[in-house]
């Protein structure tokens, strides 16, 4: 579904609620279960893999998002209050709605710069992310850059259909540029990571072709083929 009907979705399951002025803002309703659900996340005595389990979570994703609470709780908390409101999503829909909910708080996140298949992510999202999804593209830009702009363009051509084996993901890299590079080593945009099963398995470096990046698509795939990502 596109945006609009994802956030009409949303608003009818009680996950956001509209104001007076027209705007929409997170529900009291759904700021409280993440609440709950994050208290249970950082309390010791919490078995996070059986409540990740129990929201109806697909079964190869069920260790990762657990793993992803030790990086990321809140996030994780947000799913899991996504899940109980909003039962007839589907998985990725769900991940597409914590993209959304991070716009909706941030409205100042700069998303322009992101190729239109990729999901725009705030930096400090991204290490809960790769430990979620097992093969990742991930593609960091900034703004006054004509090779992020060539880069883009390319990354548009060679995902125009989407990619059902890779998860797509963005980030501002001014933004996060101390997490950028003392994690993936990344000092500068454009850079594009692909990413196999949490370990960086290529980096394109600057702007490159068609050609350049359908090969390192190749060669993620076969990795994580060999190691049994697939």
């Amino acid at each position: 579904m596109d945006e609009n009907e994802l956030l009409e979705t949303l608003i009818g399951s009680g996950l956001l609620t509209e104001v007076d002025d027209g705007a929409i803002q997170l529900s009291t309703e759904f700021e409280s279960q993440v609440g709950r659900y994050y208290d249970r996340i950082v309390a010791d005595t919490a078995d996070v893999t059986e409540i990740v389990a129990q929201v109806g979570t697909p079964t190869r994703h069920v260790a990762g998002l657990a793993s992803a609470a030790a990086e990321d709780p809140e996030l994780v908390a947000r799913y899991l209050a996504v899940r109980d409101l909003a039962e007839p999503l589907e998985f990725v829909e769900s991940v597409r709605v914590l993209v959304l909910l991070d716009q909706l708080t941030d409205p100042a996140s700069r998303t322009g710069g992101s190729p239109e298949s990729f999901l725009s992510i705030p930096g400090e999202r991204l290490p809960a992310m790769l430990t979620i999804f097992p093969l990742t593209i991930v593609y960091i830009w900034r703004e006054q850059c004509p090779e992020c702009d060539v880069m883009r363009e390319a990354l548009d051509t060679v995902f125009e259909g989407g990619h059902d084996q890779f998860t797509l993901l963005s980030v501002y890299g001014p933004e996060c540029a101390e997490l950028l590079e003392s994690r993936y080593e990344v000092v500068g945009g454009p850079t594009t990571l692909f990413v196999v099963d949490g370990e960086i398995d290529c980096r394109l470096q600057g702007a490159h072709v068609q050609d350049v990046i359908e090969k390192e698509i190749r060669n993620s795939i076969t990795t994580a083929e060999l190691q049994g990502v697939l």
